[in-house]
């Protein structure tokens, strides 16, 4: 009889372990894919931070009049004229977010593509965009909607991945300030 109680004992004891086991493996396995979640949105962003960083820094660059860089501008699109690749002509660049319904193949709702141009061709979009806002200052810092007068920008970037985890998505945010030289 105490032989029986030790097997039946070893098998409750195996199988409690076996589960922790299995529970640790699948946390790893669940932790692992929300990292990589969080890299894949980390490393978007970044790539977009340098792209719109160097174009926003040459707004203005080679125009003769910089009052007139900016072509227009909202909350959520810039269209300006800069020398992007120093080769003496002006380009005409564009960064516009598109509406939710541009995105296919993605299971978020809220993920939109910022689309940027230059000279009218579309050159790439950024897919994973949630939110894209602009806030134009004059020279005093204060808020104005006129693109004669600005002398600085504020952009904001929310990223999110285009699957969830579970039901909650990786999301990276930036705030970043630009003081175009040429303006």
């Amino acid at each position: 009889m105490s032989t029986m109680l030790d097997m039946v004992g070893s098998f409750i004891i195996g199988g409690l372990l076996l589960m922790m086991i299995l529970n640790v493996n699948a946390n790893f396995n669940m932790m692992s894919t929300e990292n990589r979640l969080d890299l894949m949105v980390q490393e978007n962003l970044a790539e977009l931070i340098e792209e719109i960083e160097f174009d926003f820094r040459k707004i203005g660059y080679g125009v003769q009049n910089p009052s007139l860089s900016i072509i227009s501008a909202d909350t959520s699109s810039i269209s300006f004229w800069a020398d992007l690749d120093n080769d003496g002509t002006l380009d005409q660049v564009s960064y516009t977010l598109g509406p939710t319904s541009d995105v296919f193949g993605t299971v978020n709702p809220r993920d939109r593509i910022l689309y940027r141009s230059i000279n009218g061709t579309q050159t790439g979009g950024s897919l994973g965009v949630v939110d894209f806002q602009l806030t134009l200052y004059d020279i005093s810092g204060t808020q104005t909607t006129d693109p004669t007068l600005v002398k600085s920008l504020d952009y904001y970037l929310l990223l999110e991945s285009p699957f969830p985890m579970d039901t909650t998505y990786a999301r990276s945010a930036w705030t970043g300030t630009v003081h175009p030289k040429n303006l």
